[in-house]
């Protein structure tokens, strides 16, 4: 509209120039004796006068008065300019007499309850002082009934009116009537004959609702991503050979007495086709052998466009391995209706080998370039290999100091070279933390700490932390640089302060230690602890050979070996976690050593769901006439060993009941993990395990290993990451109930799982 109204203008000014010449001015020559604005409200008149180059004392020129219309108008704050000239005082006026465009003022809200206003002002985008536009009006309905559409308030109304000031502002007046929430209570397919409702609920993000529902906000019917959805099942078929089907429009049902949606999803499946002939073209980059190994499909395989599309990808690695960046990789395929299978033939123009060419970083403005650099397994100059550019994403990752990562590659200024541009996120990484809590075992429990886990921005970790409750006093200092001079080798100091009330006695223990480690390879860790610590043991409830009333030194050299290749820290989906680990004590103080393997496996089944196996087995003992001391023997039961066992209270106890711990040590974990959100996972858990030593009860602990007196349970639990780190809520049940025990625990947990 608004360049309309300029067209209109400058079309009528010009149209009666050559009448103001002859009438209005009466004479070319005459002077200009006065400028003046008329009509303005808001605008100022000085800055207008800013802005026309028609000068008192200088000749009347149509010429220039066209031009400061043109410039008055490109304000955009004017809908109409007029001029006109009159004989007054000082001479000759010339009279800009403007209508200004109404500017939006105040936008006011009613009866928005569950959207906060923050939300409606930044959807509708209204800021005061700019032009204001009719279409806004309608806009900003259409935008605020959206919004409440997306929160599943499909009966919320929307007026928005206007009222003009008489300074020009047009003030918003925006009135919603929220309703009630409306949710989707029934997900229906229809024509689907080889999967079931079940199967392809899983495949979209639509969802009936649930009773965890308010923790996603799943139930709602949002149009956009039904849309999607429709794709989502599409391709869900094709990668099942259903390479016809069909998913038409959804069928959406909205009952407003009940205040429910009902949607139903028609699915034409159409046959299923297989693979036929899988060929290529042998070159002398990659061989035949390697590219359909790469591919991973035969004849009379399922057809599948996603895995064909994997495909794909890892024949593009293998070349992009070896230097060809930019290697097309073009799939050919040939349907055959008879047979029902689809032939497929690799063609690929590997293009010219690449180099590494110039690596930016940004979005980090706290993290240290170099931090993030040193994650880099690819260096500036170095033949490209996407396979470390992969891993690269996934170091950088892992140091948890970013929300996202992003790495992107360009063509070069050189055809040879390829750009790498690396965008980040930063999240918090320190924090101050009070909390409290309640155990079973511990009553009350109060927590706080101070934490820097990319310390000024070096990647250097400080961390301090106390623990309280009636049981046990626990105060820590830890620091951490895991990258000593900027090489692969890491190294920390800690400092510990603890007491704690066990069942069976009191333990004082007061120390540190120094730890030095090094990268060995990609995935393989070497690092080497000393430790030195003395420790008192009092309040001994009933004393044996193994737990009596003493103070110990102990001072032990911990070499360990890490190979760690899981996808993601926090959580991972694939990959494994293995650690062997010494413990010889002996340099001064109590003589002892211990020996450990500890092992965690991960990998997708299906959709979303993963497995894990976690196992450990450990071995303790004295030497030299020195006992094993009870502080250093191996306990079980709780939150990280056997979830249906109250907190070490698994293995040989004392005459009276209470835990004496044991030197051997044997543990089994299996789980089924399911993300629900981004940062909350369930899973289900079976778990078998053990301790061995001497003990009062011969009925349910041995001496040596004894696999027919493993104590079993099962349960299942909830994981938050928060912004503190994972939370954990698990409830195990025990399978093989001893007489006197509870049918299980629940447990509460705070930290990495397995």
């Amino acid at each position: 509209m608004l360049k309309i109204y300029k067209i209109l203008i400058m079309a009528f000014a010009f149209f009666l120039m050559p009448i103001m010449e002859s009438h209005v001015y009466a004479q070319t020559e005459e002077l200009v004796g006065s400028v003046k604005i008329e009509g303005n409200k808001r605008v100022d008149t000085s800055t207008l006068l800013f802005y026309i180059k028609t000068r008192k004392g200088e000749a009347l020129s149509r010429k220039q008065i066209g031009k400061d219309i043109e410039k008055i108008y490109g304000l955009g704050q004017f809908k109409d300019i007029r001029v006109e000239t009159r004989q007054g005082s000082e001479g000759l006026e010339v009279v800009f007499i403007v209508e200004e465009i109404p500017s939006i003022g105040n936008v006011m809200l009613y009866g928005n309850k569950e959207i906060e206003d923050g939300d409606i002002h930044e959807i509708i985008g209204f800021k005061r002082g700019e032009a204001f536009q009719a279409h806004m009006m309608t806009d900003a309905k259409e935008k605020i009934n959206s919004l409440y559409n997306e929160k599943g308030f499909f009966f919320a109304t929307v007026d928005v009116v206007s009222k003009i000031s008489e300074r020009n502002l047009m003030n918003i007046h925006v009135r919603v009537r929220e309703g009630e929430k409306v949710g989707i209570k029934n997900l229906r397919f229809s024509g689907n004959k080889n999967f079931s409702d079940g199967d392809l609920s899983d495949q979209i993000e639509t969802k009936a609702e649930t009773w965890i529902s308010f923790l996603d906000e799943s139930g709602l019917y949002k149009k956009d991503t039904l849309k999607l959805d429709v794709f989502r099942l599409e391709g869900y078929y094709q990668d099942h050979g259903y390479i016809r089907v069909r998913v038409q429009d959804p069928k959406i049902d909205i009952d407003r007495e009940s205040k429910e949606i009902n949607i139903s999803i028609p699915i034409d499946e159409g046959l299923q086709y297989r693979v036929g002939k899988v060929t290529s073209k042998e070159d002398d980059i990659v061989t035949e052998d390697e590219v359909l190994k790469a591919l991973k499909m035969k004849m009379r395989d399922v057809y599948s466009i996603s895995k064909l599309r994997t495909g794909v990808m890892n024949i593009g690695d293998l070349y992009s391995e070896r230097g060809y960046a930019y290697a097309d990789v073009n799939p050919i395929t040939k349907i055959n209706e008879s047979s029902r299978t689809v032939d497929v033939n690799i063609e690929v123009d590997r293009g010219r080998k690449v180099y590494v060419g110039e690596i930016t970083v940004i979005g980090n403005t706290r993290t240290l370039d170099n931090v993030i650099r040193r994650e880099f397994r690819l260096k500036e100059g170095e033949l490209f290999d996407s396979v470390k550019l992969k891993r690269s994403k996934q170091r950088i990752n892992n140091l948890q100091f970013f929300e996202d990562v992003k790495i992107d590659t360009r063509r070069g200024k050189e055809p040879d070279l390829v750009e790498i541009i690396t965008t980040v996120t930063e999240r918090q990484t320190g924090s101050i933390n009070v909390g409290a809590g309640f155990s079973s075992n511990e009553n009350l429990i109060f927590n706080a700490g101070i934490s820097q886990n990319n310390f000024m921005g070096t990647g250097r970790r400080v961390v301090f932390s106390t623990n309280l409750s009636s049981r046990r006093s626990d105060y820590n200092l830890s620091l951490t640089d895991p990258r000593l001079f900027d090489t692969e080798l890491s190294g920390g100091v800690d400092a510990f302060n603890t007491k704690t009330n066990y069942w069976s006695y009191m333990a004082k223990r007061t120390g540190g230690g120094i730890r030095i480690g090094k990268s060995l390879s990609e995935y393989d860790w070497l690092g080497i602890n000393y430790n030195y610590a003395d420790t008192e043991i009092s309040d001994v409830k009933v004393a044996t050979s193994h737990l009596k009333n003493e103070n110990r030194t102990t001072s032990r050299i911990s070499p360990s070996f890490i190979r760690d290749t899981r996808d993601n820290f926090m959580n991972p989906s694939s990959g494994s976690r293995h650690v062997v680990r010494l413990d010889l004590a002996g340099l001064g103080g109590t003589k002892f050593h211990k020996a450990s393997y500890e092992g965690s496996h991960y990998w997708p089944i299906i959709g979303k769901l993963v497995g894990m196996v976690h196992g450990e087995i450990a071995w303790a003992d004295g030497y030299a006439d020195d006992s094993l001391p009870a502080f250093e023997r191996y306990y079980m039961g709780g939150p990280k060993s056997l979830r249906g066992y109250q907190i070490r209270n698994v293995g040989p106890k004392d005459s009276l009941g209470n835990p004496l711990g044991g030197n051997q040590s044997l543990l089994l974990n299996l789980e089924l993990q399911y993300p629900f959100t981004k940062g909350l996972r369930g899973f289900a858990f079976y778990d078998r395990g053990q301790l061995y030593g001497v003990g009062n009860d011969t009925s349910t602990t041995a001496t040596t290993w004894d696999l027919a007196k493993m104590r079993d349970s099962i349960g299942a639990g909830v994981r938050f990451l928060s912004p503190f780190g994972p939370i954990g809520l698990a409830y195990g049940v025990k399978l093989d109930k001893a007489t006197g025990e509870k049918d299980g625990e629940f447990h509460f947990s705070a930290g990495n799982s397995f």
